[in-house]
């Protein structure tokens, strides 16, 4: 941080805090973190003087991460083009399987389930994470931040399951080959499993995504974020 930014924060620190600035300067960049850092722990209005301490620091910097127009377009350009490849290279595969009798096997329905998770990716969370990251702002309310960071986890998951699924599957196949396989039904039960166990993992989402307003010389901007109970990403042991 340089000396302009540094000397912002002993403003901010003193006037939010209601303190003498001279005092302040004493410190440096580590030793005034701690002191903010120990100040909020003892305070019992921690979020209104973190949201203060926000607002004035941030208040006479730009948005972050803002492109030129050209950037914007040439990354959207190729970022178009791999959403569409995405949604619809999963949507053949799933025509394939299901449209034709003979393709209906454990495996395949197994491909089936990994093709809606990675449809469910590129459909209900890529195009709004691009859009988040390209504007440095979330437009699309808190409501569907906690859709799309739920969306997020679950696909994740549940692609991981179904891949280690398809891998068992296999090597039974391979070192078993005059074994019977896995049943229609057990397909079936093991589906639902991946989709429940992958739902629990991601449940943290629906409980704890939220969006906050930043202020910065330039305008304000919207961030969807995981707010732990215990903190933010930087500092919550829950989220690690």
């Amino acid at each position: 941080m340089n000396s302009p930014n540094l000397e912002h924060l002993y403003n901010c620190t003193a006037s939010v805090l209601d303190l003498n600035v001279t005092m302040l300067l004493k410190l440096n960049f580590s030793e005034i973190r701690y002191f903010i850092e120990e100040t909020l722990n003892k305070s019992t209005r921690r979020d209104i003087i973190q949201q203060a301490l926000r607002d004035c620091i941030l208040g006479n910097q730009e948005r972050p991460f803002d492109l030129p127009w050209w950037q914007k377009l040439f990354w959207s350009s190729i970022y178009a083009v791999i959403v569409l490849v995405a949604t619809g290279g999963n949507i053949i595969v799933m025509w394939i399987v299901l449209a034709h009798r003979r393709m209906r096997t454990v495996t395949n329905y197994f491909l089936v389930n990994l093709s809606v998770a990675d449809l469910m990716m590129s459909l209900l969370n890529c195009a709004f994470n691009f859009i988040f990251l390209l504007n440095s702002n979330w437009p699309f309310g808190m409501v569907y931040c906690t859709i799309n960071n739920f969306v997020a986890h679950v696909t994740v998951a549940s692609s991981v399951f179904t891949l280690v699924v398809i891998s068992f599957d296999r090597y039974m196949a391979i070192m078993y080959p005059l074994k019977h396989h896995m049943s229609r039904k057990r397909t079936v039960i093991t589906l639902i499993l991946i989709w429940g166990i992958s739902s629990a993992l991601a449940t943290p989402c629906l409980l704890y995504s939220t969006t906050s307003l930043r202020r910065y010389s330039d305008g304000t901007r919207v961030a969807c974020y995981l707010s732990w109970p215990d903190g933010d990403y930087l500092r919550s042991k829950t989220e690690y």
